[in-house]
């Protein structure tokens, strides 16, 4: 094994040296794993055993579940612990040895159905999360000291932190899966919003108060009971504060029958901290700081007491359909951070916000309450998804690892002048049936003598993987017939890093990875110049098929090159495949593509038919403004917009009539990489020696490129009423002149202007 996680921070860090796509780096970040987070013990107990509780677990050592998380702040609001099937605990409770649980069986077998199913799979965002109760075990909170149950799911990885999870109803996958088998769920964070109208005013004391956001709704006309308020220019759902010794729902019922009169209510959700919120709004002599929580109602009936003077003095009752309590952006001051939510009813709180039921860190932020917390109850760790590298393999085809096992010596390397190490012929190289190596099956290659002391010893016999020579084989090609050195430090020096990698999105995690890895590994020792082997890494799409599918020969889909080339051309097809799309983003085939690529090609041939001593020099420009996208676009990937720009080159030339033999040929060297059969047919009859694309590569001349007029745009009272084409030297005085002189503007400016605004290069202004 490799210990590529002793380098795993830098290869995280090192990520902002290297020009990689975005997507690129994200899949590096996401494969390596680095979460910052806190270990937290979680004691057990034993139902059938009580004894068990105090001194062992199910191996003899004290009874605890250790877990990993990334949110300690959600601490309190545990309510269920969860193991990877294959944590060790799960292994120990299940052997013969122990009868802890009552349901070992059952536990066993949900044990055996995870083993066959990938890593992947058992990950999958969407996919329904399974597990089984470990029955006769709790585990204790140590934030609250309530008793929680405990379940293994497929969800949690064994390699992943600790193999142990707590779960809230801050985590989507745990949310989930409390849902289904029907654990509590307890919210402990919730969103922080402020309400700007009222912000907290300074001198005054900040209190806490809890109250509630109540939404009401009819089923038959599918409309909110909401309050229009007769003296603010208000209109609000229902709200009002949590008495002594009420719970949400219970103030919900009472603020709605006291402001409104209707009490035949069915509770829909209590929607909990996944749209509270806090703000603070100056109340009195006090900044009144308000944790509000969300309750949804349906009403049932339209049975209503009457409500006092005072109330229908304060407010009318108003309903109003989905749409105009959007439109009316109801006065509270979370209201676009909870109305959506009210909507789906769904959604999960796992932003950063304040801590609500939380003890003594109620109130607090929960990024502050992390590190409070993690010193209290559990310590700070850094995990990481990344494992170290399983390099051997049992199998024929690879590079024989170079070492020896002698009895006396222990493993020694196979001296240098012995290297390399060669495959043996054989006429069989299948795997054995064990599963070793077919080469620990040949003899004549396995014995041999102990390098130190000339004794029997035996060969290493798994080979290196696939990834061996890939990771590094760019730096032998450098130097490859160099019998000294994998590559000489000169050679090195001049051409690492690698300017450019480009590949297929399969490369961008292990092959990348590893190669890094690879490469610094060498790096620390002196053997490369660079820490990281490659400046540069892109990647490219894939050619979908005409409906947008990817194509299969199952499908019949698939569409052969042959074919494109016989009837259209390999530059036609060459260059729709440029034409086609972003480089790096998959992109259907068309037939009508190949059909406008050929066009265009005929075209560019026909240019020749257009040579002359003299051309426009509005050709002359457009040819050095293509030199100047080609150049970009070539180094920036950006084929497609290059296509574009040859296209309306050859347009541009068409509409004028002419080109010179200089520019044409001019031309064609920034054609070759596109169309280089095309290219250098054309070039041969321009008299062109050699190819095209082994010619200097043309530059711009970009003080052609400089501008001499500019578009100028004339507003009259805010709208555009005319454009006007000026001299890029010319005077304010001369641009506010030639606008008022345009008749679609004379017309609106009939008196002199108020103001007047001129915008170099951009607009003229006129408010009258």
């Amino acid at each position: 094994m490799f210990e590529i996680t002793k380098y795993a921070d830098r290869l995280l860090s090192d990520l902002d040296t290297v020009n990689y796509l975005p997507k690129i780096k994200k899949q590096q970040e996401e494969w390596i794993g680095r979460s910052e987070g806190a270990e937290v013990d979680f004691e057990l107990h034993f139902v059938k055993d009580p004894s068990a509780n105090e001194n062992r677990g199910p191996n003899g050592e004290k009874a605890r579940i250790t877990t990993f998380t990334t949110r300690i702040d959600t601490l309190f609001g545990a309510t269920y612990l969860v193991l990877a099937p294959e944590h060790l605990w799960v292994t120990l409770a299940t052997d013969d040895q122990h009868d802890l649980l009552e349901n070992k069986e059952e536990v066993k077998a949900y044990v055996e159905s995870v083993k066959v199913r990938p890593e992947i799979e058992r990950t999958a965002e969407g996919k329904e999360k399974t597990g089984v109760e470990l029955k006769g075990v709790k585990a204790i909170n140590p934030a609250t000291g309530e008793q929680i149950p405990v379940f293994i799911a497929d969800y949690v990885l064994p390699q992943y932190g600790t193999g142990a999870i707590f779960g809230d109803a801050h985590d989507v996958r745990d949310v989930a899966f409390a849902k289904k088998y029907n654990v509590p769920l307890k919210e402990v964070l919730i969103p922080t919003v402020y309400d700007h109208r009222n912000p907290p005013q300074e001198g005054k004391e900040n209190t806490f108060r809890k109250t509630v956001l109540v939404i009401v709704r009819d089923p038959e006309t599918n409309k909110y009971l909401c309050l229009k308020w007769k003296k603010q220019p208000w209109t609000t759902f229902i709200t009002g504060g949590v008495e002594e010794g009420e719970d949400a729902i219970e103030a919900s019922r009472r603020e709605v029958e006291e402001e409104t009169g209707y009490s035949d209510l069915r509770l829909i959700r209590p929607l909990g901290g996944m749209i509270e919120s806090q703000f603070f709004a100056a109340h009195k002599n006090v900044n009144r700081r308000v944790h509000s929580q969300t309750v949804f109602f349906e009403l049932v009936s339209r049975t209503q007491k009457e409500r006092t003077q005072e109330e229908q003095e304060q407010y009318d009752l108003l309903w109003l359909t989905e749409e105009e309590v959007v439109a009316a952006k109801l006065q509270h001051g979370d209201f676009e951070t909870f109305w959506p939510r009210v909507i789906t009813g769904d959604d999960v709180f796992t932003g950063e916000g304040v801590l609500i039921d939380s003890g003594e860190y109620t109130g607090m932020k929960s990024e502050d309450a992390r590190s409070v917390m993690t010193e209290r109850y559990g310590r700070l760790v850094v995990k990481y998804k990344l494992r170290d590298w399983v390099f051997s393999r049992q199998r024929y085809w690879g590079e024989p690892i170079p070492l020896i096992h002698c009895e006396k010596d222990g493993w020694v390397a196979v001296p240098d002048a012995e290297l390399p190490v060669r495959l043996p012929e054989v006429e069989k190289y299948e795997p054995t049936d064990n599963g070793e190596s077919p080469l620990s099956t040949i003899d004549s290659f396995v014995n041999t003598k102990c390098p130190e002391c000339g004794g029997a010893a035996k060969r290493e016999t798994d080979t290196m993987p696939n990834w061996a020579g890939s990771s590094w084989y760019f730096l032998r090609y450098i130097d490859p017939k160099n019998d000294q050195a994998f590559a000489s430090k000169e050679a090195l020096k001049y051409w690492t890093p690698v300017d450019l990698y480009n590949g297929g999105m399969e490369h961008t995690v292990l092959h990348l990875l590893y190669s890094r890895f690879w490469n610094k590994f060498l790096f620390d020792r002196g053997h490369v110049p660079t820490s990281e082997p490659y400046a540069r890494r892109h990647s490219h799409g894939l050619i979908m098929s005409e409906d947008g599918t990817k194509m299969s020969k199952s499908k019949g889909n698939v569409v052969n090159p042959d074919d494109i080339v016989n009837e259209f051309g390999a530059d036609t097809f060459r260059v729709n495949i440029l034409f086609i799309g972003p480089f790096e983003e998959a992109a259907p085939w068309t037939t009508n593509g190949v059909i406008g690529v050929r066009r265009f090609l005929d075209k560019t041939v026909r240019l020749v038919e257009k040579i002359a001593e003299v051309e426009d020099p509005a050709v002359t420009k457009m040819l050095h403004k293509t030199i100047v996208k080609i150049t970009e676009d070539i180094e920036n990937f950006r084929f497609n917009t290059a296509v574009a720009q040859l296209m309306i080159f050859v347009n541009t030339v068409q509409e004028r009539g002419a080109i010179t033999k200089e520019s044409l040929g001019t031309f064609l060297k920034v054609l070759a990489p596109f169309a280089p059969h095309v290219a250098n047919e054309l070039w041969e009859k321009i008299g062109g020696e050699g190819f095209a694309e082994i010619q200097p590569w043309p530059v711009a001349d970009t003080s052609i490129l400089v501008e001499d007029e500019m578009q100028i745009a004339v507003q009259v009272n805010g709208k555009i009423r005319a454009t006007i084409t000026m001299p890029v030297g010319a005077t304010d005085e001369e641009i506010v002149a030639k606008a008022r002189a345009e008749e679609n503007v004379a017309k609106y400016v009939t008196i002199e202007p108020k103001k007047v605004i001129v915008v170099k290069g951009k607009l003229v202004s006129f408010v009258v």
